[in-house]
């Protein structure tokens, strides 16, 4: 029921009075509702990407109804779309660096429709109907690093639908950004407020006799079955099917009886003969497919046949042997041992070549005839002390004839082919009776082949450092400095020093740098490519780590005659295209006015640049500056 007043007979009833009257009961309306726990989000206002096309709006759907914790009640009928572009009171939510997040929540609250105005008796405008309606409100919380960002906090009197996260040059919300996890829904009654009846319960215990906790007794009784801490089966509790020698009705029985049947050794059942085997080929002897104890009595009688043939498993030394010409032992290990001292022996009357023969091999002038292998040598050494102790020493070079080995020459002595190189060599080179003597009139080069052919090899300074190489691919000339290619990777020539080079192509420039000290590298710590051919080339494209120092300032006049709060900005374009949007820029004030407060932000940095702003308090008719430095890092 609702307080009341009594008007009274007569009575000049004022206007506070009867809004007074129509508040006590709305009073009582909403202390019902609060009463009876009716508090968040009914139905509807579910949030969604917006459609057709998602950008940074959130669209809630409808009829939605809730109710706050005041008991106040909010209604609409149609769907409602929300900007997160800025919050409740116009300030952007972007999120202006690299690496971090912000979270908006989007919240309900309830307000009043005013309309049907009219005029009181003192000639002022009143509205006569004060409907309840609603707002969508659109809070933020500071950005932060991508997962750590915290969240809008809770309103008393405004319900939450859901949290947004907002992204570094995000142009859309997507599903993955709405999170409903905290949404203030409305719930009917909570479990710890239903009362449950366990007098005949004979397995849950529930600290109390309510629905919440005996949910929480059947998950700490499922929990203890599904890991094995408590309430497991015992195995007589589970069925098994009789299968193959098993004949038990339950897993305990089954497993018993497995093992018994497993280690039994009784004649004609015993466990080997009932594990099975595939068949195992070999030969001589070979294993049909069958059970453990039929292949191992086949085993056993292979191994019974061969110990009791006539000599057993045998040595060396038990096998016996007959003397044959220089070998005097009688059996196998000591006619071995005879042979290898033989062979190796390197005496003057019996060396080991003298017992190893050879056939005769025809030659002109000189031919091996039919013996040993001393012998044989003997021969060899004879002829080439002949040959070398001629008068003359070698052949005159017009007698030493040259085969066609695929080396492009067409003469047929050494004398002719010295020629024929010369006559090749000389026509890119001065002679010695020209000046310049010895130097190269041009060096001229066929494809080398290979991933990079080197060109040029020159450590004339003696100093790894300086170590110059020139390498030519499909596409471009390299020079590298402390640097070869061993046809799969770069290799350092001196560990601890830089490496250096220089690209040149057709249609790009690069310069190359690695400071990583490792002995072999695939690609380079930092380059700086200038593309020649590209749409965009004014600027040379770095990759690697890129930290770059530079001048920005703003200023700010306030021209009204009164205090007010003044937006600056502007834009830096990079000295070079940074390999990635910067992952940090930071500001640092060379000089500022006296009237500026806090540091300038940046916004919508890329490869290229970046945006810069601040809003700034000043008084009438006053300026304020700042100028300074900016560090971007990538």
């Amino acid at each position: 029921m609702a307080d009341r007043v009594d008007f009274y007979f007569r009575q000049r009833v004022t206007e506070a009075e009867l809004d007074l009257a129509f508040a006590l009961l709305e009073k009582a309306d909403r202390d019902l509702a609060a009463d009876l726990n009716i508090y968040g989000i009914v139905s509807g206002a579910v949030p969604a990407p917006h459609s057709p096309v998602p950008d940074l709006t959130v669209d809630l759907t409808a009829p939605a109804r809730a109710y706050d914790n005041l008991g106040q009640r909010m209604f609409f009928g149609t769907g409602q779309t929300v900007d997160c572009a800025v919050d409740l009171v116009g300030i952007p939510t972007d999120v202006a660096t690299v690496g971090n997040e912000r979270w908006l929540g989007i919240f309900l609250r309830f307000k009043r429709q005013l309309s049907d105005p009219r005029t009181d008796g003192n000639s002022q405008q009143v509205f006569f109907r004060r409907d309840e309606s609603f707002e969508l409100v659109v809070r933020q919380a500071p950005e932060g690093a991508i997962g750590v960002a915290p969240k809008p906090a809770l309103q008393a009197d405004e319900l939450l639908l859901c949290d947004v996260r907002r992204r570094p040059g995000q142009t859309q919300i997507l599903v993955a950004d709405l999170d409903t996890s905290r949404r203030q829904a409305f719930i009917f009654a909570q479990g710890t407020s239903v009362a449950v009846t366990t007098g005949t319960w004979s397995i849950l215990q529930p600290l109390a006799a309510t629905v919440q906790a005996a949910f929480d007794e059947a998950d700490a009784e499922l929990r203890d079955h599904f890991t094995a801490v408590a309430r497991r089966h015992a195995a007589t509790a589970i069925d098994y099917a009789p299968h193959g020698f098993v004949g038990a009705g339950n897993v305990q029985a089954a497993v018993d009886e497995l093992i018994d049947d497993l280690a039994t050794g009784a004649v004609g059942s015993s466990g080997a003969s009932r594990v099975g085997v595939d068949a195992a080929a070999g030969a001589p002897n070979a294993l049909p497919a069958g059970s453990v104890k039929s292949q191992l009595a086949q085993l056993l009688g292979f191994l019974n046949t061969h110990v009791s043939a006539p000599t057993g498993a045998h040595n060396a030394a038990a096998i016996a042997a007959t003397p044959h010409n220089n070998v005097a032992g009688t059996n196998v290990q000591a006619q071995l041992q005879e042979i290898v001292t033989d062979l190796v022996a390197t005496g003057a009357a019996s060396p080991g070549a003298g017992l190893v023969g050879v056939d005769a091999i025809a030659g002109a002038p000189t031919a091996i005839g039919a013996g040993t292998v001393r012998a044989a040598l003997v021969t060899l050494l004879g002829g080439l002390n002949g040959h070398v102790n001629q008068a003359s020493g070698a052949h005159a070079a017009s007698a030493v004839s040259v085969a066609d080995s695929g080396n492009n020459l067409n003469a047929a002595n050494v004398e002719a082919a010295l020629a024929e190189i010369l006559d090749a060599v000389e026509g890119d080179h001065f002679r010695g009776n020209e000046a310049n003597a010895g130097q190269h009139r041009a060096i001229r080069q066929p494809p080398l082949g290979g991933t990079k052919a080197l060109i040029l090899d020159s450590n004339a300074s003696g100093a790894a450092a300086t170590h110059l190489r020139i390498y030519a691919d499909g596409s471009s000339v390299w020079f590298t400095l402390n640097a070869s290619w061993d046809g799969a990777q770069w290799v350092r020539d001196s560990g601890g020093t830089f490496c250096g080079a220089f690209r040149f192509a057709r249609n790009e420039i690069e310069f190359l740098h690695e400071d990583s000290f490792a002995a072999t590298f695939m690609t380079w710590t930092r380059t700086w490519r200038l593309p020649m051919s590209s749409t965009v080339n004014s600027a040379f494209e770095l990759t690697g780590t890129v930290r770059e120092v530079g001048r920005v300032g703003m200023e700010w006049s306030n021209a009204d005659s009164a205090t007010r709060t003044l937006a600056g900005g502007g834009s830096v374009t990079f000295r070079n295209r940074f390999p990635a949007t910067p992952s940090s820029i930071t500001f640092s004030a060379l000089n500022t006015s006296s009237g500026f407060s806090g540091s300038p932000s940046s916004y919508f940095a890329d490869r290229d640049g970046f945006g810069v702003f601040s809003y700034q308090t000043m008084a009438s008719l006053s300026t304020v500056w700042w100028f300074g430095t900016y560090t971007a890092i990538a």
